[in-house]
């Protein structure tokens, strides 16, 4: 006999199964909406879970959406009842079995042709079971209660629902569609075989394989064994068995009965009574069923992409952590707290009670308002390399620079020579410069800061999309591109609104540019000076030395060499000048860069890595909803 597992109290129990079918509906919320097209795998005869079609296979979902109506319907009914459904072929004796466990003929056998056409149930305990009858479908008139002074006998059995259910093989269809439909609500399932029909392959690829993940609330029983030998019960068994192993059933416990006879009814019974009393079977069940379609999430889940700090928040927002001890450490106080608030006393009570639902907090996708931001789900290597393609496809640098020369002309118009500023006279590059923002589409293409290239922009794009989500399964590949690219074709435009916006406009005049202006002009016109006072003085005289300071020849000399003097300082003052020119327009270029990096970085942030961040996001909650789905312990 297989032992039931145990997953400690029951009430850790429930959070453990809560918590997973919690999970479960979060995975059927995100399949949903990347939900893909089955046809193709329909048209090839290819299995849907493990060949999904560009998106979540809709039969997996289906199946799930399934399973969690039936589990909460089945919650929200008798807890005190276990329900264990006889299933089996006609003429396999299910309904004699049923009788022999019943202790009274409930459920006639068919005499001429062994046939069962209703759903018959035998309940130990009837109070509270109506409702449960009534969604298990079983007619008022096929209700049987165990109820009696007479059955003191098996007060162990109390709890039990027992099902005798139609013949599966039945050419009746109702028959066949009541056997489906009850194998998938029954807790605990005991499938009837006899000696003639125990490998028939309709039995076997129809009910058994796909029960092979519910051992713990599946079992055999080989019925009519009063029919044979000592030897061939054993050879019976024994073949029963190895069919039993290869279909993956090997857990399956499988027991050798005859029904009239009552051989073997002992240790079905004894079975029913720990199952009886171990009050989990209907959880059990569900956790089985959980087990049977959360294998078909896995091909949808593939390695970590968010960063661990954002895996962390996703983690912690999931929030299905139990925290709860091995179930040999079970603390008395760890039990206490596992109890419902109204059988807790006053000391024990949440110190803190939320002031309003949940819901109320919550947005359309199920994101809070106070959500860790998208961006940091994204790597930041990809993140960096999208920043900086952008930058080189706005011309960030370009800009720059010719930021720093237009300051380098617009000091030199202040600071050089006059001369040589009234030579190389043009308009101001600055103000042409911030002109650009506002020129029409004609003249565009020649403004210093021209649009991205829509083409480079796609390609930047496409590599960060391919180094975030080039190696997640589908439909994960598809949808990062996707959200990666949805603002695409709003990019070039923004970063060149984002280099405009970082142009510095109408930079005022330093004053000692003014000074220096004025110093420089006053030495030119000094040296002018001294050169017409030479001149006039060689042409006035023809170089007869007179005192006065027009006739003086010698002063020619000396004017002259004022002169050189003069226009040697408005050399080096340039100089000087252009110089301290030099760093000031690095350092300006360096601090516009800076702007203009900032400003892209912020296009690239709205436009891409948010939408990217967030479908990250989800993939990285579908596989830590996934995780806790599949833990038998609901937890990380």
């Amino acid at each position: 006999m297989t032992a039931m597992p145990s997953v400690g109290p029951p009430q850790m129990a429930e959070k453990n199964l809560s918590a997973r079918l919690d999970a479960l509906a979060e995975l059927v919320k995100i399949g949903r909406i990347r939900e893909g097209q089955d046809q193709a795998g329909q048209d090839q005869g290819q299995d849907l879970a493990s060949q999904p079609a560009g998106g979540f296979s809709r039969s997996l979902l289906d199946d799930s959406e399934a399973l969690l109506r039936r589990a909460g319907e089945r919650l929200r009914l008798s807890a005190n009842h276990t329900v264990v459904a006889l299933a089996g072929g006609t003429g396999s004796g299910k309904s004699t079995l049923f009788n022999a466990l019943s202790g009274a003929n409930f459920s006639p056998p068919g005499v001429t042709r062994p046939t069962t056409r209703h759903v018959h149930a035998c309940v130990w305990g009837m109070q509270g079971a109506a409702p449960l009858l009534d969604w298990l479908g079983v007619q008022r008139r096929h209700r049987y209660a165990r109820a009696s002074a007479l059955d003191s006998g098996e007060a162990a059995l109390d709890g039990l629902l027992l099902l005798d259910l139609p013949d599966h093989d039945s050419v009746v269809t109702a028959s066949m569609a009541a056997v489906d439909r009850l194998s998938k609500l029954a807790d605990m399932l005991v499938w009837v075989l006899d000696p003639q029909k125990y490998a028939d392959a309709a039995v076997h690829n129809r009910y058994l394989i796909p029960l092979a993940g519910h051992a713990g609330v599946f079992t055999v029983v080989l019925n009519q064994i009063d029919l044979l030998t000592q030897d061939q019960i054993l050879d019976c068994e024994d073949d029963l068995r190895r069919l039993l192993d290869a279909e993956g059933l090997d857990d399956t416990p499988l027991l050798p009965v005859s029904a009239r006879t009552g051989a073997g009814l002992d240790e079905l019974r004894a079975l029913l009574i720990d199952v009886v009393g171990e009050s989990h079977a209907a959880s059990d069940r569900i956790a089985a069923d959980i087990d049977s379609v959360i294998g078909g999430y896995t091909v949808y889940a593939g390695p970590q992409v968010a960063p661990d700090g954002a895996v962390a928040s996703i983690a912690a927002a999931v929030g299905r952590e139990l925290a709860a001890p091995v179930p040999g450490d079970v603390s008395e106080t760890a039990q206490r707290l596992s109890l419902p608030p109204w059988e807790l006393g006053d000391e024990e009570q949440p110190a803190s009670v939320p002031q309003r639902p949940p819901w109320e907090d919550a947005s359309q996708d199920g994101a809070k308002p106070d959500a860790a931001d998208p961006v940091a789900s994204v790597p930041e290597g990809p993140a960096t390399e999208l920043a900086q393609a952008f930058e080189r496809a706005a011309g960030l640098t370009a800009v720059a620079e010719s930021l720093a020369n237009a300051r380098e002309a617009q000091a030199a118009r202040f600071t050089s020579w006059p001369v040589a500023r009234l030579v190389r006279r043009r308009r101001d590059p600055v103000r042409s410069l911030r002109a650009a923002g506002r020129n029409s589409a004609g003249d565009q293409a020649a403004a210093p800061v021209a649009r991205a290239p829509q083409s480079e922009v796609d390609n930047a794009i496409t590599a960060f999309a391919d180094a975030v989500g080039g190696e997640l399964p589908e439909p994960w590949e598809a949808s990062v591109r996707d959200a990666a690219r949805c603002n695409a074709s709003m990019v070039p435009a923004a970063l060149a609104d984002a280099v405009h916006q970082a142009v510095p406009g109408g930079r005022r005049v330093p004053v000692w540019w003014r000074l220096i202006t004025a110093w420089q002009w006053m030495l030119t016109v000094l040296a002018i000076g001294g050169v017409g006072w030479a001149v006039v003085i060689a042409v006035a005289h023809g170089g007869q030395q007179k005192s006065t300071l027009l006739g003086d020849v010698s002063l020619i000399p000396w004017l002259l060499v004022m002169a050189a003097a003069l226009l040697l300082l408005g050399f080096l003052t340039a100089a000087g000048c252009e110089n301290m020119v030099l760093l000031a327009a690095e350092r300006e270029r360096e601090s516009s860069e800076q702007a203009m990096r900032e400003r892209v970085a912020a296009v690239t942030r709205d436009l891409v890595l948010d939408a990217t961040g967030r479908e990250i996001a989800q993939y990285e909650r579908f596989r830590k909803e996934l995780a806790v789905a599949a833990s038998p312990r609901g937890t990380l």
